[in-house]
């Protein structure tokens, strides 16, 4: 008898194509589905720079649950999408968001070879542009950048700033707000915004009495985190937000942990995992 065996390359391979077409048992707090939420949109490894209009639109197109972005508070208390803290990294712009009124920095285009005219965008205009948005959920990665005021100031204007844009387009608990500050936390709870608020940072041991003192919706942590841990916080009564799986293994691994949002670099491959691929 002649016994051939797979390179573990092949065979990997192999695996990710069978998972394809899986059907996952996920148990979670989630009704036991994952919202699969685009990192950044698209993600980075696309054509359109994440944290752009088109990257974002692209990943709701397919089929996603919403996507993860970057946010950053202007001069004027406008929420820019926007991850690095200097413009010039990836814009034609110099400077800090901080430091300029939105109508200064809405002309600023992202470096792409796409196109010169991908501007940067706020989440006002995001919200206004995509058709039926309260059918999606958008995770607020928190970018805290203080000028000279207070911090408690600073928090402040935040706060106001997305319970203004939540309350605007009726977005109540469709936006996740990922932020490792217990200040600000307690801010949002104290202003009533009608938010799910995951703390972040702390892992899932810390996490969790940093919840349960706040009252928090959940925890937001790596995609190393472990199965065992996820379960310990759905124990507690916690969701729990992943991110970001790179590649298509690393979307198996994530999901076979049973978390209840992931954020991927990989929306596509993960979507047709679980059947929502539309192109």
């Amino acid at each position: 008898m002649k016994i051939t065996f797979l390179s573990p390359f092949l065979l990997s391979l192999l695996l990710i194509s069978c998972y394809n077409r899986a059907t996952f048992e996920v148990h979670n707090l989630n009704g036991n589905k994952i919202g699969v939420l685009g990192h950044r949109g698209i993600s980075e490894g696309h054509k359109y720079p994440g944290n752009s209009f088109e990257a974002i639109e692209s990943v709701l197109k397919i089929g996603a649950d919403g996507s993860e972005i970057d946010v950053q508070l202007t001069k004027d208390s406008v929420l820019a999408i926007f991850h690095d803290m200097e413009l010039s990294n990836t814009t034609n712009c110099q400077g800090m968001i901080r430091d300029y009124n939105w109508a200064e920095i809405d002309s600023c285009t992202n470096n792409s070879p796409m196109s010169e005219q991908i501007f940067i965008i706020s989440v006002d205009s995001l919200f206004s542009r995509i058709p039926d948005i309260q059918n999606y959920y958008f995770s607020f990665d928190c970018k805290f950048y203080p000028g000279d005021e207070t911090i408690t100031a600073y928090y402040r204007q935040y706060v106001f700033a997305i319970k203004q844009v939540i309350d605007k387009y009726n977005m109540h608990n469709k936006v996740l707000i990922e932020a490792d500050r217990i200040q600000f936390h307690q801010m949002l709870k104290q202003n009533e915004v009608q938010a799910l608020q995951f703390i972040t940072g702390a892992g899932i041991t810390n996490g969790i009495p940093i919840a349960e003192e706040l009252g928090l919706y959940g925890i937001g942590i790596g995609s190393s985190v472990t199965r065992r841990d996820i379960e310990l916080a759905h124990g507690k009564g916690f969701r729990v937000m992943t991110w970001t799986p790179k590649t298509k293994w690393a979307n198996v691994k994530a999901v076979k942990k049973s978390p209840d949002f992931i954020q991927t670099d990989k929306p596509i491959h993960m979507l047709k995992m679980f059947g929502k691929y539309s192109p």
